[in-house]
This record gives structure tokens, sequence and C-alpha cells, in this order.
């Protein structure tokens, strides 16, 4: 099966896939303009969070392209978190609940084969601040555009053992008040942001370091000021490598420490 250089109008893909004539061709590899145009078919919300997309061989049909030039294409997509395979399912759009359902940001064990917790989740607050420009630049964030500063405590078996603050941008985030306050201490942060906002979590970078509680932490975490805690930053990306949160935590790992699998 060639590739040959036509317009076609693809059937349950949204859109059509164009190509260049031979004249004008940037000699831009063809698995790489089909993945482009498959990931704005997702990012632009024609591929739902959790739909099956269609074959490999209906792909190839639909935009009159090799089955290995799609192949390729579908193999860099789920390389780069947009799409992922289930053995006898099918390939599926990514989204944070269902492409990391086997993912807790705070799995802390007693050992390799201790349990994870179960956490109870405290809200300590949630204000409109004055954009910081550092955490703004983090963000992408114009200026000294307004944040959301969410805080948190997970308590496990009602003892805290990780308090966290999230920075959001306001504009990103309408009526997070009212839209997803009330939801948040039953449904997970991510989930939320997925639902209401249509904004899955695609990757996260994170930093690890050493902190000591000031008073701020020390009274979430009841403990005394100055004891050393382990303390994450992480920047959450969702589509388009768009940052969208801003986290500091700061865990407790006297006993139970922070659990990571790495496959």
């Amino acid at each position: 099966n060639s590739d040959k250089h036509q317009r076609h109008k693809g059937t349950n893909m949204g859109g059509a896939f164009s190509r260049k004539p031979d004249k004008d061709q940037d000699f831009t590899p063809l698995y790489y303009q089909l993945g482009l145009e498959l990931k704005k078919d997702i990012e632009e919300g024609r591929w739902a969070v959790g739909q099956v997309i269609p074959s490999a061989r209906q792909i190839a049909k639909d935009r009159d392209v090799s089955l290995g030039t799609v192949q390729k294409a579908i193999s860099e997509l789920v390389n780069a978190g947009y799409i992922y395979r289930v053995r006898g399912k099918g390939t599926f759009v990514a989204g944070t609940t269902l492409r990391r359902e086997s993912l807790r940001y705070y799995r802390m064990r007693l050992g390799f084969s201790g349990k994870d917790p179960n956490w109870k989740i405290k809200i300590t607050g949630l204000d409109v601040i004055e954009g910081e420009p550092s955490i703004n630049r983090l963000l992408q964030a114009r200026g000294q555009n307004k944040l959301y500063r969410l805080g948190r405590i997970f308590m496990a078996q009602g003892v805290p053992q990780v308090y966290t603050i999230s920075y959001l941008p306001k504009k990103m985030f309408k009526d997070f008040e009212t839209k997803a306050m009330r939801r948040m201490e039953k449904v997970t942060f991510y989930e939320l942001v997925e639902k209401i906002y249509g904004m899955p979590t695609v990757y996260n970078h994170e930093l690890f370091g050493l902190a000591e509680c000031d008073q701020e932490i020390a009274g979430a975490l009841n403990q005394e000021i100055g004891k050393p805690v382990l303390k994450i930053e992480m920047l959450s990306y969702t589509f388009k490598d768009r940052p969208y949160e801003y986290r500091i935590s700061y865990c407790l790992t006297d006993q139970r420490r922070l659990y990571r699998e790495i496959e």
C-alpha cells in the first residue's frame, strides 16, 4: 500500500490528512506529519479521553497511507503519552485517571512489601493571590496574573503525612471555587481537572530536595519548627506542553517513605 499524494476525507477521524505536492515537500517524514494530525485530533477533542481510536489498518485506509506509516505514528504518540495500548482491547486516548490509574503521587510505604495508605484529604484553604514572578514564569502566566493557592493535608490513619501547596493560573480555572472545591476531598485533583476543565495530565516534572519546617508547614504536619522534611516540587503539564499546576509538597518520611515503581 503506497502513500499517494492526495487529499482524503477521513472517516471517524474528525478531519482530513493533507500532504504537500512533491515540489513543496520539506522532507519531513510522513509518519511525523501523520502523528501531528492525530495529535491535533486529540488536543481539539475530536477523540475524547478514554475513547478507543480506530485500528491502524482503518487509519491507513482513511488517510491513504501505508500501515507502517500509521504504526510508526502511533508508536510515537504512545511514547509521548497521548495514547496507550491495552492488549486485546485496543489503543485508547490517554488521560489522567486512565493512563495513570496505577500511579499515585504520594505512595508512601513502611517497606517494599507494604501497602499504600488510604489517604484522607483535608483542605486547609483556597485563596486568590497576586502573581509571583517566579511561579508565573513556571506556569507561563503573563506578568502578574493572579493565581489560586490551594493547601491540602494528606493524612493516613488520622496522622498528617504530606502537606501540599498548589498554585494554579486563575484564568485557566474559571470559577474553581464553585466548580471543584466541594468535590475536592472525595475525588482526586487530577480527575477534577480532567473532567471539569478538559485538561488531562500528560506528564509531570519533579524536583526532590530537603526543607525545614517553618511555622506553616510545622502547623500542618504537627511537627516542630525546623524539623527536616522531604520537599518535592512538581510541574504538571496538559496538552500542547502547557503547564497548569506548580505544586510544593512537604513529606514526613520518618516511618513511611516515598515509594516509586519504575518500569
